[in-house]
């Protein structure tokens, strides 16, 4: 079985049409995902943005899953 990353965008998931031989890996690749968008945020926070700059970053911050496919 194929797994297939879905990312959640304004609550409605988005293809992304990666896909993983494994749940493990597709999960690490969701994983990953939400680190670099914790690292844009931690960076942004660093930088002494102001509390509206951090709150239009964490609103664009997205999740995902991780489904099955053929």
């Amino acid at each position: 079985m194929k797994w297939l990353l879905v990312v959640i965008v304004m609550n409605s998931p988005v293809k992304t049409e990666l896909v993983f031989d494994t749940l493990p890996s597709c999960l690490a690749a969701e994983e990953q995902m939400r680190k670099q968008w914790a690292d844009v945020y931690n960076q942004t926070l660093k930088n002494k943005a102001s509390k509206e700059t951090l709150e239009l970053v964490r609103s664009q911050m997205t999740t995902g899953t991780c489904i099955p496919t053929k």
